[in-house]
């Protein structure tokens, strides 16, 4: 009878301990003060609590360890973030979460601080880390299962780092390129973006939080920040409500599917309405109909902009009320402590309750406690620092190759023979900054020195393949010798690097897409020379080159394509590798017309009759899709398993490809679905799917693609999926076959 009185009271204890997560979390918040409560809620930046107010000068601080403890003890702050200027040695990062942590346990419910970071494309702020091609490269692959590879990687190096919360991936659709943090984005395609970034999630969280390969990914910016109306970063959009379902909406929604645990919130407004002052869109929206039931963080000083910036909120404590009564759950505020004290005295005021209060600092703790925090808040035991390994090379490697585009080939310029004479000239030709980016060891990323020694130059990849290589350029993309031209050996091609050196948010802001005019100056005095000219972009946006397009022989788009990247392109330039990415966005010919592939059929009308009156219709220098390669592929036929469909059915297409060149290679394959006739007036086309198909020379294969009645709807302004009976068209390849919805 003891025996069976002990079974059972085990089994007791084991079925509580399975349901009695929320019950400690609540019985946490009860022993809570509210003073401690508002704490929780409050982020702040590594960089205030450093010797050091400049946090933005891109140098190495040391860490004032009486501002720590008066942030970890006095406030009990829930959350810190970023670096103190500049990248650490994951040791250096162990030694500080360590610290931080320990200081924690000093407190009386010894609450754990989650340190966050923006490790956007790798281990952004670790020293020797991977760094692998921004998203706007990798949606050019249009391989899943390598962008799950980069994910897992970066989750790999960021939690051997010792951090456990990652600010991304980032799920803006990136339909203005003025804005600067285009990079940033996969694109200008909202299917596109909500494929991809719903497999980052995925890869950052399937295995568990608590899982030493895994990281709490924080979706953003909810939602519009993309497309401001000036293009300039953190300025108002204005979307219609059709829109801004079926563009802005749809990846945050894949993304809270895919569990996302955090979001990030726009830092401009939609509409007049700053996103996070707005109960309408953080509660209606993302809570109610979104269903997120995660954390939600402001971005930088976003409450206090309410007032100092939107101007909806008269005072900084009305700004704190009205962002935390719609829904805020976390305030990046991140400088000073007036979030703190001004959210007090709300609460003290009645005029924000504690149950509200109580309500994001439940959240706040569910994260902590699904990252295994409260069981072992200190960095864990790591058999090995995973960062910058050889599987994790190899990776970047693979996907700034599959990024780069082949965007003009003329005569078959490309590939280049080891043995002729090449001369490497332009800015980007000498610079590591260039290839990497935003987010590069600093902020801004374009600080030469604060990259590792083993990141190549791309002159350094081509010299490492030829002893042909002449250069005179010096490293850095803007010393002024690398704008000049000249001529004096024999030469047989010339390798022209323009594009763009780093930046990040505010200070990538540009006023014209037109690449600049030393650049173009250069390029013409390059092709003067009438040596045949191969240009490489590397670039985080379509800079405007209509100016020259047609007197270069050869144009290659790396994009911003990470620490492997020069290997990349000097592997495609040689034709060690055969190019196969394919534009994620329109590339526009000039900066006055940006339309994108996805236009309204009223957008190609080229003449106002019976006037005389006539203007381009979608004319772009490039088309979003395109991408050659080193050889030729033939759509040989398309069928579909059934003619018509009707609400709930699915049905398969079939393609037929073939590599019809003289060498091997890839080939990207997106699918498009137009309606001929709709209510709302219907797209261009849309994308619906993609693959990539990998054959010999020679070789067919037949694809599929699974198409659900889902793929013929559209969305209108509530947010609601729509199918109407019609006729559509399903186009691969430029081939185009119909099918009718009954």
């Amino acid at each position: 009878m003891t025996k069976y009185f002990l079974l059972i009271t085990i089994l007791f204890i084991s079925c509580n301990n399975n349901f009695s997560e929320d019950d400690k979390i609540n019985n946490l918040i009860n022993k809570m003060s509210i003073e401690e409560k508002i704490g929780q809620m409050t982020q702040l930046t590594l960089g205030f609590l450093s010797s050091n107010d400049n946090q933005h000068d891109g140098l190495v601080k040391n860490i004032d360890t009486l501002k720590l403890i008066k942030a970890v003890q006095d406030y009990k702050v829930g959350s810190i973030f970023n670096s103190a200027g500049s990248a650490y040695s994951a040791e250096k990062w162990h030694g500080i979460i360590n610290y931080i942590q320990l200081l924690t346990k000093e407190n009386e419910n010894k609450i754990p601080v989650l340190y966050g970071i923006d490790a956007i494309h790798g281990a952004t702020y670790t020293k020797n880390s991977t760094l692998f091609p921004h998203n706007i490269g990798l949606a050019a692959t249009r391989n899943i299962e390598l962008i799950k590879s980069t994910a897992k990687a970066t989750a790999r190096e960021v939690r051997s780092s010792g951090i456990r919360w990652n600010f991304d991936p980032v799920l803006d659709v990136g339909r203005e390129p003025l804005w600067p943090r285009f990079p940033e984005t996969f694109g200008e395609d909202p299917y596109l973006v909500s494929t991809m970034g719903a497999a980052i999630v995925s890869s950052y969280e399937s295995d568990g939080l608590k899982s030493k390969s895994s990281v709490a990914s924080c979706i953003k910016h909810f939602t519009g920040y993309s497309v401001p109306k000036n293009g300039k970063d953190r300025t108002e959009a204005y979307i219609s409500d059709v829109e801004l379902w079926e563009y802005h909406i749809l990846p945050f929604k894949k993304a809270i599917d895919s569990g996302a645990s955090s979001i990030m919130i726009n830092s401009g407004s939609v509409n007049g309405i700053p996103i996070h002052g707005s109960n309408y869109f953080l509660t209606e929206v993302l809570r109610n109909k979104l269903g997120f039931k995660g954390l939600i963080v402001t971005d930088w000083q976003d409450i206090i902009r309410l007032h100092t910036r939107h101007k909806i909120a008269e005072t900084p404590k009305e700004a704190v009320r009205i962002a935390i009564n719609a829904g805020i759950d976390m305030s990046m505020v991140p400088n000073e402590y007036s979030f703190y004290d001004l959210l007090l005295e709300l609460v003290n005021e009645g005029k924000v309750t504690e149950d509200r209060i109580n309500e994001s600092v439940r959240k706040i703790l569910k994260l902590k406690s699904n990252l295994g925090l409260f069981e072992n808040p200190l960095v864990e035991n790591l058999d090995s620092l995973k960062i910058d390994t050889n599987l994790h090379r190899e990776i970047a490697l693979n996907s700034a190759r599959e990024s780069i585009t082949l965007l003009k080939n003329q005569n078959n310029i490309l590939p280049i023979s080891k043995d002729e004479n090449i001369l490497v000239i332009g800015p980007g030709s000498n610079s590591v900054a260039s290839l990497c980016g935003s987010w590069s060891f600093t902020w801004q990323g374009n600080n030469e020195n604060e990259y590792p020694k083993s990141y190549k130059t791309i002159i350094d990849a081509l010299k490492n393949k030829s002893n042909n290589v002449i250069s005179y350029t010096k490293k850095g993309f803007d010393n002024d010798i690398n704008y000049k031209f000249h001529l004096k050996d024999k030469i047989d091609k010339i390798i022209l690097c323009l594009g763009e050196n780093a930046y990040a948010e505010s200070p990538g802001v540009i006023d014209d897409l037109t690449l600049d005019i030393n650049q173009i100056l250069l390029a013409e005095k390059a092709i003067a020379s009438n040596v045949p000219v191969i240009l490489v972009l590397t670039q985080g946006r379509p800079r405007i080159i209509n100016s020259i397009v047609d007197d270069i022989d050869g144009i290659i788009l790396a994009y911003q394509p990470g620490s492997q990247g020069a290997n990349a392109i000097a592997d495609v330039l040689f034709g060690d590798y055969n190019p196969s990415g394919t534009l994620p966005f329109t590339y526009p010919r000039h900066t006055g017309d940006i339309m994108h592939y996805d236009y309204k059929f009223s957008s190609t009308i080229q003449q106002r009759k019976p006037s005389k009156i006539t203007y381009n219709g979608y004319n772009p220098q490039w088309p979003f899709g395109f991408g050659l390669s080193y050889t030729n592929f033939h759509l040989d036929s398309i069928e579909l398993s059934t003619k018509e469909i009707t609400d709930g059915d699915s049905l398969i297409v079939f393609a037929s490809v073939s590599n019809t060149g003289s060498i091997d290679g890839s080939k990207n394959i997106d699918l498009f679905i137009s309606d001929e006739y709709a209510s709302i007036s219907p797209a261009n086309k849309k994308l619906k799917s993609f693959t990539k198909v990998n054959l010999e020379s020679g070789e067919s294969t037949k694809i599929s693609f699974l198409l659900t009645s889902e793929d013929f709807t559209y969305i209108n302004d509530s947010g609601e999926r729509i199918l109407e009976k019609g006729t559509f068209i399903i186009e691969i390849l430029n081939k185009k076959i119909k099918i009718n919805l009954i």
